[in-house]
């Protein structure tokens, strides 16, 4: 495993303060004096010598206000600019990478979904954004969905030129990119579609960040954050976890923070979101039945030539172990998927999954 140390947070633009426009009446000395009169010269000297007078009281008194108002209006502006840093949080830079990464493998995955000429069926919208993966509940956590996106162009979904060179000699055709949000993280979760279980491999090591004190050695890159939102966008400029998941020709990167977190050397412990995360990777479960049983029909009905749908359920496990302050958490929670078809084709499937990560 290693480490590494994301750039500093980028504070909010501060608020602009609201120029105030005084406002002028009558003069009051001219209020009174609205009728013409007779005047003596002598009165009129004393009319005016009293006017002179009432123009620096009036000064003196108006100073005072003048001096409240602005300190109104200081006061109103760094309330404002206390509320924004609270609000928005700190923001990750845009190759923003975790603190730690580590790497791990399900056996019975890639036993199954070796490669992409033994499962070729393309990754789906409704596959890997609906049903379980649009809100996942797991480990006390639920997390819904707050960004999404499938590509072919899987240079989309990663930054730094190591990472897209490894993506390109993995011979990847999809990326599908997720966005979660609970009430006290904040994760990112990316699926790849490579050519075979040793692509796979060789992806998840082109990832290996260095370490936070190894201020010398750049990061070859990592995956792109999906959002583009708070409190997403601070994934990345806290504390934060990675780890990847070798599942025959498909890997998976999850990314987990803590909303709160705003020092990437902080520890935190950030191993049950990271399973949580990890369900996302559910639907690999229900292709491992539909090649172990395709007489069963996962997605397809048979007979009537009528789309399926999935309605069964199966249950996968898994249990990881890793060395050092970062274990792996090496958790697969599968479903395997029963279909129902024109002809009432039907099936059910479990996924098992074990896993090694390192510290």
């Amino acid at each position: 495993m290693s480490s590494s140390d994301p750039s500093g947070a980028t504070p909010p633009p501060a608020a602009k303060g609201g120029r105030r426009r005084r406002t002028g009446g009558a003069d009051p000395a001219e209020e009174a004096d609205g009728a013409p009169r007779r005047r003596s010269g002598g009165g009129s000297r004393r009319r005016a010598d009293a006017g002179g007078e009432d123009g620096p009281k009036k000064r003196g008194k108006a100073l005072p206000a003048l001096l409240g108002a602005l300190g109104v209006a200081v006061v109103a502006l760094v309330g404002v600019l206390v509320w924004n840093v609270m609000a928005g949080g700190a923001k990750a830079p845009e190759q923003a990478r975790p603190a730690t990464y580590s790497v791990y493998g399900s056996e019975s995955m890639g036993e199954a979904l070796v490669s992409q000429e033994v499962d070729s069926r393309p990754l789906s919208e409704g596959e890997m954004f609906e049903r379980d993966n649009k809100e996942i509940d797991s480990q006390g956590i639920v997390f819904e969905l707050s960004a999404q996106s499938l590509t072919e162009d899987c240079s989309a979904a990663v930054w730094g030129d190591p990472v897209v060179k490894a993506l390109e000699d993995a011979g990847c055709i999809q990326a599908a990119s997720a966005g979660y949000v609970s009430d006290d993280y904040v994760g990112a979760v990316v699926l790849f579609n490579l050519r075979d279980t040793e692509a796979s491999e060789a992806v998840a090591d082109a990832m290996e960040q260095p370490l936070l004190s190894d201020e010398d050695e750049e990061s070859p890159g990592f995956i792109v954050n999906p959002g583009e939102e708070d409190p997403l966008t601070r994934l990345g400029a806290g504390f934060s976890r990675a780890e990847a998941s070798v599942n025959g020709h498909y890997l998976m990167v999850s990314w987990a923070q803590d909303k709160s977190s705003e020092d990437p050397a902080e520890r935190e412990d950030l191993t049950a979101p990271l399973i949580a995360l990890n369900s996302f990777q559910d639907p690999l479960y229900r292709r491992v039945v539909e090649l172990e049983r395709p007489e069963m029909g996962a997605d397809q009905g048979a007979g009537s030539g009528q789309e399926g749908t999935d309605t069964g359920a199966g249950a996968g496990t898994g249990a990881g172990t890793g060395a050092g302050a970062d274990a792996g958490t090496g958790a697969d929670a599968g479903q395997g998927g029963a279909g129902t078809g024109g002809d009432a084709a039907t099936g059910q499937g479990t996924g098992q999954g074990a896993g090694t990560g390192t510290g």
